[in-house]
């Protein structure tokens, strides 16, 4: 009894191991897809839109934000970050308060920023 009850924990830790690396995996692979995020600015009427881009440079990632209005380029961020290996992996922002989460299964990525004198904001951004 002892020896199955013993089998039974190394199996079920077996499946979280392999889960939690499946879904490391996979934010890996989401984080080298090109992602967007569209919205109509309410008192102009200007279509904005925002390009976001992960490129690997060595043990750091470079995250790039490329800005347009009416399809018209208008600035571009970059940043680098690291990458976090708690909870189902992200990157997070070196030099500024931000994380990035994958959500590979929706196709989605989610930037948070968190400025020091203001209110934290979410910004959604589909897959390409």
């Amino acid at each position: 009894m002892k020896k199955q009850n013993h089998m039974s924990r190394v199996i079920a830790a077996l499946k979280v191991l392999l889960t939690f690396g499946a879904q490391h995996a996979a934010s890996l692979e989401a984080s080298k897809k090109p992602y967007t995020r569209s919205w109509l600015d309410q008192p102009s009427g200007d279509r904005c839109s925002v390009k976001l881009a992960i490129h690997p440079m060595g043990h750091l990632f470079e995250v790039i934000l490329t800005y347009f209005v009416n399809d018209q380029y208008k600035v571009t961020e970059k940043w680098p970050a690291t990458y976090g290996w708690h909870s189902n992996g992200h990157l997070i922002a070196i030099g500024r308060t931000a994380h990035i989460i994958f959500d590979p299964a929706r196709k989605l990525v989610l930037v948070e920023n968190i400025p020091g004198n203001g209110p934290v904001t979410i910004d959604i951004y589909h897959e390409a």
